[in-house]
């Protein structure tokens, strides 16, 4: 599923709020700080003592473990044909394993679909979509398969229109406006986050207990008009899909400021790059190389333990046996699986209670882009009109005279979404035309919605972490590094975990998927290259 393409900007914007404060050396050179605070230090430091450290070794460094193997062809099953799945399999297939994929539906991809839904011309992302400069899996994967990207940033930056529009209250706020505003909630947020790296064993359960309404409720005298918490309020809803009442306080904080030695500055998500084409075009690169691998159709019902290895059974009784399986499906769809395999506690625990957030997109057509205009947006808009955001999706496609509008829905607002589409489309339409004269009259009526949150198969569109949760569970989440003691894998011995909900740093990504898609190769790698290795006799 996309991630939301505005959190970037309201990062920003906290940081322009930040700056312009008289007391911003004041505040942040007191708080001495030597690292870096983000996500994975976090974790580094909260995992519990259970957490599978092991050295790290990257793919390129391991050889081509089938022919060094004790037993020849090792026997793994993949379960999920995401991207997560498709790319284990894709780098075990480099190191001359040859995986077999299992996908319930009918079609591989998971939560990352292109198709044209309102134009034949025109092509949407249902789910997954940006990429980050610093998403270095699907990058990597792109440039492989010679996969072109659009910077959709350096493209704005050539549009003579405002980059970003914010609707609220009946009114257009600038840039400016908003970051006066947001002055005071930033400088508390900065506070907050150098708090978390002064001393995050005391204050990392505090934040992760509250919620973000309730740490928005006790910072009230830093909300000096509606907008502001309105504006912060969406940006979970769009980021984490859930309401604020339900989103850890840890997850504001992680969207919004990292501390650098005495600087205060956003998390880096720029969101910079689409894939031409549509992300589904990664998806067939990815299948095609693993042509005869995949299987569809086949919903895992029971895996059960069988003396070092699996006993798998599928819809319609096909049973199957594998020395090693990766999981690589949703949690919320692997709890329709009966596992009968010995887990750590909290792992079932994060399996049944971390659910997926909700979020849907409602596409609309257009003859023309007519929210390119002084009182518009090149890329994207933050709103109160029931829909949290709205971007341009086909700006990838300038050669097009038509074009397309991403409504993107998070939280409560799905619940609407389920109601009749071309009523609730024309309600959004109608709201947006308020504030942005001339969208009703390019409309083309032609719109089309997505509906995740329904799926059996998936239930949501990426991890999202209730209050107390992210704490709880975080030593079952990888954490990359060249360093063996921070770094973290997700596996039962060869039962192997993978998924976007899985990674430190990119949760809710199509980057946390194929990262934990690639290190839980690495893992089954590792894992074979030991098993090779003479035994030592004492």
């Amino acid at each position: 599923m996309a991630r939301s393409a505005l959190f970037s900007k309201f990062a920003s914007l906290l940081q322009a709020a930040r700056l312009e404060d008289v007391n911003f050396r004041s505040i942040s050179a007191s708080t001495h700080q030597k690292h870096r605070w983000s996500r994975r230090r976090f974790l580094k430091y909260s995992a519990l003592a259970g957490g599978a450290a092991i050295a790290t070794t990257s793919l390129s460094k391991l050889p081509n473990l089938q022919p060094a193997m004790g037993y020849t062809n090792p026997r793994v099953a993949i379960i999920g044909a995401g991207i997560a799945g498709l790319n284990a399999a894709y780098q075990l297939k480099k190191l001359g394993i040859t995986a077999t994929v299992y996908e319930a539906k009918a079609f591989v991809g998971g939560r990352i679909q292109s198709r044209s839904v309102v134009d034949d011309r025109l092509i949407n992302d249902l789910g997954g979509s940006f990429i980050n400069t610093d998403h270095e899996d699907i990058l990597t994967l792109a440039e492989e398969f010679g996969l072109e990207l659009f910077d959709r940033i350096e493209a704005a930056s050539q549009s003579e229109f405002p980059e970003s529009a914010y609707y609220f209250n009946g009114r257009a706020f600038s840039d400016a406006d908003l970051v006066k505003l947001l002055r005071p909630l930033a400088d508390q947020i900065a506070t907050d986050t150098a708090l978390l790296d002064e001393d995050f064993d005391t204050y990392a359960p505090q934040f992760d207990q509250l919620s973000v309404a309730d740490y928005l409720n006790r910072h009230g005298d830093k909300i000096l008009a509606p907008v502001v918490r309105s504006l912060t309020e969406n940006t979970i809803r769009t980021e984490y899909g859930a309401e604020p009442g339900e989103s850890s306080a840890l997850q504001l904080l992680f969207t919004a400021l990292l501390v650098d030695e005495g600087t205060v500055s956003p998390i880096n998500s720029d969101e910079a790059y689409y894939i031409k084409g549509g992300s589904g075009r990664l998806i067939e690169s990815l299948a095609n190389a693993l042509s005869g691998q995949i299987r569809v159709n086949s919903p895992l019902m029971e895996l059960r333990s069988q003396n070092r290895g699996f006993r798998l059974t599928f819809s319609g009784n096909i049973v199957t046996e594998a020395d090693y399986v990766i999981l690589a499906l949703p949690f919320t769809s692997l709890r329709r699986v009966n596992i009968q395999v010995s887990l750590p506690s909290t792992l079932r625990r994060f399996i049944n209670e971390v659910n997926l957030s909700r979020n849907e997109k409602l596409f609309a057509g257009f003859d023309r882009r007519v929210w390119l205009q002084d009182q518009g947006f090149t890329l994207d808009a933050w709103t109160d009109l029931g829909f949290s955001s709205v971007w341009e999706e086909t700006q990838r496609q300038p050669e097009q005279t038509e074009a397309s509008l991403t409504f993107f829905l998070g939280g409560d607002e799905t619940q609407v979404a389920r109601r009749n589409v071309n009523g609730l489309a024309l309600r959004f339409l109608n709201r947006l035309n308020q504030v942005l004269p001339g969208v009703q009259n390019a409309a083309t009526r032609r719109f089309y919605r997505t509906n995740w949150v329904d799926d059996p198969y998936i239930g949501g569109g990426y991890t999202t972490f209730r209050p107390g949760q992210y704490l709880e569970f975080s030593e079952f989440l990888y954490i990359e590094s060249d360093d063996p003691e921070e770094r973290q894998d997700v596996n039962v011995g060869n039962l192997v975990f993978a998924g976007e909900h899985l990674s430190d740093e990119f949760y809710g990504y199509m980057n946390g998927g194929a990262q934990t898609g690639r290190l839980a190769a690495e893992v089954i790698g590792r894992g074979l290259q030991r098993a090779s290795l003479p035994q030592q006799v004492a």
